[in-house]
């Protein structure tokens, strides 16, 4: 993290929005800024390909192709890497 990034965090403060307000508001945040969503898109690259590039690659296939299955196989990719995450 650089130490902009480091100075502008705060402690953390009670908020009255409900969890689902602050994750909207951060998606929102994050949609309209072009080089976080390229960094994000790079970094969850990176990582699932790390994990398993054929599948991956399948995935990503199946989004690109707009498959209606391609949500279901993301997600389930994700799942999979966090149950092994979990177990390490």
């Amino acid at each position: 993290m650089t130490e902009v990034a480091r100075e502008n965090l705060q402690s953390p403060h009670r908020s009255f929005l409900t969890e689902e307000q602050t994750f909207r508001l951060w998606r929102s945040a994050i949609k309209d800024d072009d080089k976080l969503i390229d960094e994000m898109i790079q970094k969850v690259y990176e990582q699932i390909i790390a994990y398993d590039r054929t599948r991956s690659e399948a995935v990503m296939q199946l989004t690109i192709r707009r498959n209606a299955a391609a949500g279901c196989a993301f997600r389930a990719l994700f799942e999979d890497m966090r149950s092994d995450a979990v177990k390490h």
